[in-house]
C-alpha cells in the first residue's frame, strides 16, 4: 500500500524559513524569497530527500518511493487500510518494561539518525512517532501471516514527517537536538518509567562510534560545500557507517 502526502498551504506553520535557509543544502535559496507555491514545493522535496536518507542510513521510517511537486508518496505504515498508531495513541499499562523498550528505541533512533544519517529531526514528538510490528517496515512485508515470527510481530519506533529535519552542520542544530531529546524525555516520564536525563541522553546520541573516531565530528567547509551538491537520491548514501550495532547500543541505555 501507498501513503500519500499532499502538501496545501506552507502558512499552516510558522517559522518553517529556519529550518531551509540554515541546511547547507539550501544555501543558495532563501526560503522567504520563494513564492508560497515554491515554497510548498521546496518543503516537499526537502522531506523526500531526508526519507531517503534516513531509510539507506538503516533508521525505520516509511519507505520514500516518489516526489511530484507538492505531493510525497511512500510506504503505508499500517494493515488493511488502518494506519499504525502513532506513540501517544498506545495504550500500555504505565511502567510496563513495553515502555522501557519504547524508549530505548526511540533514543536510538535519535542516535542512528544523526551519525548515520547526519540528520537531526528538529520536531520529534509522541505524535510523529509510529508504533509498527517489525513486518511493516522489513522488506519482507508481504510475507503471509502464517510465516510470520514472532520477532516479525514485535513493535517498532517509526518516525514520520521529516519536512523539518536538518543537517548536523545547520547552525541551530544543538538547541534542536535538546529540544528532540527533551520532549521525548518529557513524554515518557509520564508512562512511570526511569529515562535518562536530558544530559546523559544527549551525550549518548553524539558519543563517537568506533568505526569513525578517526573522522572529525565537525563537518568541514569542504565536506559543506560537497554536501550541497551531494544528490540524496544516489543508489548509496556517502555516510554508510560499518559496523553498525543497534543490539550494542540497546544495551548500553
Amino acid at each position: 500500500d501507498v501513503a500519500v502526502k499532499v502538501f496545501k498551504r506552507i502558512s499552516e506553520f510558522k517559522g518553517r524559513g529556519a529550518y531551509v535557509d540554515g541546511d547547507p543544502r539550501y544555501h543558495k535559496q532563501k526560503f522567504k524569497t520563494n513564492d508560497q507555491r515554491e515554497q510548498v514545493v521546496m518543503w516537499a522535496e526537502k522531506e523526500y530527500r531526508n526519507l531517503i536518507r534516513a531509510d539507506r542510513a538503516g533508521v525505520s521510517v516509511p519507505k520514500p518511493l516518489m516526489c511530484r511537486e507538492n505531493i510525497l508518496f511512500m510506504r503505508f505504515c499500517g494493515d488493511d487500510g488502518w494506519p499504525s498508531p502513532q506513540l501517544k495513541e498506545i495504550e500500555i499499562k504505565k511502567g510496563s518494561d513495553r515502555w522501557t523498550t519504547l524508549y530505548c528505541q526511540s533514543i536510538l533512533a535519535i542516535r542512528k539518525l544523526y551519525h548515520c544519517a547526519r540528520l537531526i529531526h528538529a520536531d520529534l514528538s509522541e505524535y510523529n512517532l509510529l508504533i509498527c510490528p517489525s513486518w511493516q517496515i522489513s522488506k519482507d512485508r508481504f510475507k503471509p501471516p502464517k510465516e510470520r515470527s514472532s520477532e516479525d510481530e514485535s513493535l517498532q519506533v517509526v518516525m514520520i514527517d521529516f519536512g523539518q529535519a536538518v543537517e548536523r552542520g545547520h547552525p541551530a542544530a544543538k538547541e534542536l537536538l535538546q529540544r528532540d531529546l527533551s520532549t521525548m524525555r518529557d513524554f515518557f516520564v509520564r508512562q512511570g518509567i526511569k529515562v535518562l536525563s536530558n544530559e546523559l541522553a544527549e551525550d549518548f546520541v553524539l558519543a563517537p562510534i568506533q568505526d569513525i573516531e578517526s573522522n572529525s565530528e565537525q563537518t568541514t567547509e569542504k565536506e559543506k560545500c560537497y554536501n550541497n551538491n551531494i544528490d540524496d537520491q544516489g543508489s548509496t548514501w556517502r555516510h554508510a557507517v560499518p559496523g553498525w550495532n543497534d543490539e550494542k547500543d540497546m544495551e548500553l541505555l
